[in-house]
């Protein structure tokens, strides 16, 4: 991919969380948010449910981590560089033992 059809594949101003949500590679991003974060992060997931925003907490991540993506590749980096920089988001570090 290059960055002029970059645009086209990874829109960087969506109207909503809901606007991405219909485009598969987004799907394919939220899912990958969100196997990591219950991998990584069990008892803040498990908080989370609780109090019922789990959902929104990972398409928040999801949707920030693919700005980042999109901005990236706009400015011509390749895609595995890209998601150097959105790591965290996508793959947040483990919990420590005193959460």
């Amino acid at each position: 991919m290059t960055p002029s059809n970059a645009s086209s594949t990874i829109p960087i101003n969506p109207d909503s969380i809901s606007e991405l949500m219909k485009l598969p590679a987004f799907q394919n991003l939220l899912a990958k948010v969100e196997t990591n974060f219950y991998r990584n992060r069990p008892k803040e997931a498990a908080d989370l449910e609780l109090e019922g925003t789990i959902r929104f907490t990972l398409q928040e991540r999801a949707a920030q981590a693919w700005e980042i993506l999109a901005k990236a590749r706009l400015t011509g980096l390749p895609l595995n560089q890209a998601e150097e920089l959105a790591a965290e988001l996508i793959y947040p570090p483990l919990e420590s033992d005193d959460n």
